[in-house]
């Protein structure tokens, strides 16, 4: 089969509890300083440097956008941070997905690569991976729907 490649985008954005985290890390870091500043004590330093560097690595990874691309039976996806750092997630055979279906069913092992306030684009791909039956939740695009419809994957 001649299939050229496919690739798409789905904006997840930051969720309220990473949003929430970042406050807190940075609320827990500013009343260490103070502490450290007035009792000198080299633990609040380190608790500081600890809530500092968890904060750090929150904003680091506020925004997340995936990218997935499609071709000759393999899927990559990626996860892009702050629209700048790419970090491979997963590869995926296609021979491995037993079915996809348009709406999110949980597995033994589920994997979100949405944004799940978009319930109309949200497809869920079934497959076998290290013995353990995975879902992976994907908001997929109208393409890469009928290329699945054609290879009967489609539930």
């Amino acid at each position: 089969m001649n299939e050229k490649p496919l690739e798409w985008m789905a904006q997840v954005g930051e969720g309220a509890g990473h949003k929430l985290g970042r406050i807190a890390a940075l609320a827990a870091a500013v009343a260490m300083f103070l502490f450290f500043a007035l009792s000198g004590s080299i633990i609040a330093m380190i608790v500081l440097v600890g809530f500092g560097i968890l904060f750090m690595w929150l904003q680091t990874h506020a925004y997340v956008e995936y990218e997935f691309s499609y071709f000759s039976d393999e899927m990559d996806i990626s996860a892009i941070y702050n629209k700048a750092r790419r970090k491979k997630k997963m590869s995926l055979k296609m021979s491995d997905v037993e079915y996809m279906v348009k709406k999110i069913e949980p597995q033994q092992v589920t994997k979100y690569f949405c944004n799940k306030a978009n319930v109309s684009e949200i497809y869920t791909l079934v497959a076998n991976i290290q013995d353990k039956r995975t879902a992976i939740v994907i908001e997929a695009d109208p393409e890469f729907v009928k290329i699945m419809q054609t290879k009967r994957k489609v539930r």
